[in-house]
């Protein structure tokens, strides 16, 4: 059951009641997080050699954080690491030590490969329903670079106005859960690797087209 303000729990044998609850942004880790003051939690928490994980520092105005950290270093031979040094830190654990890359690498390549089917064969229906247009624009002696660069108009206006519909309610999706406990990101690098995507998508959705249609005989207008 969810636990409320009033209950009351046990944490090693220790009586604790919550007086608080705290909403946080969700990560990865599905530990649930207890704060409290330092004397209650070395009861709470099973007995340690080091109760101590991190000192966090803060540099007095003009220190230079690198030459902070390397002097850390060399007077106590603790770690020391600046902003984002630690955060690359973190970056390389879970990338290195966890399944999160390989579950979303595998969710992604299996997203781009339904989306390059599905366009694919959108685009390729367009292109026989059409068909007897484009020959008779070769029969009237227009060249296949013209129908080719028609074809990949096509694909370009069709590819930037999906980009465009899914950056925009994406953008907007993000916007509305602003004040969620959920857990919402869109770095810049996001929106080239999702256009280079699509636009991976249409150059395979129009070369498929382009293939059928070079091969086309202008005949086939007369055919009944």
């Amino acid at each position: 059951m969810p636990l409320k303000v009033g209950d009351s729990l046990e944490l090693n044998d220790h009586r604790a009641i919550i007086v608080g609850i705290a909403k946080v942004t969700r990560t990865f880790q599905s530990q649930p997080v207890v704060y409290t003051t330092y004397s209650r939690a070395k009861s709470y928490a099973p007995r340690e050699r080091k109760l101590l994980s991190f000192v966090l520092v803060k540099a007095k105005q003009g220190q230079n954080p690198a030459e902070l950290t390397r002097r850390i270093r060399a007077n106590t031979g603790l770690a020391a690491y600046t902003q984002a040094e630690f955060m690359t830190l973190t970056y390389e654990y879970f990338m290195h030590n966890t399944g999160i890359p390989i579950n979303f690498g595998i969710s992604v390549l299996l997203g781009f490969i339904v989306g390059a089917a599905i366009a694919g064969q959108t685009f390729y229906n367009f292109t026989l329903e059409n068909l007897r247009q484009f020959g008779v624009l070769k029969a009237m002696g227009t060249s296949n670079w013209t129908l080719l660069r028609m074809i990949l108009l096509q694909a370009v206006l069709v590819g930037s106005t999906g980009y465009g519909l899914g950056v925009g309610l994406t953008a907007l999706f993000g916007y509305l859960m602003r004040y969620s406990i959920l857990a919402f990101k869109f770095p810049w690098q996001l929106l080239l690797f999702s256009g280079a995507g699509v636009s991976l998508i249409c150059v395979f959705a129009a070369l498929i087209s382009i293939f059928k249609v070079i091969r086309l005989e202008p005949a086939i207008v007369f055919k009944g």
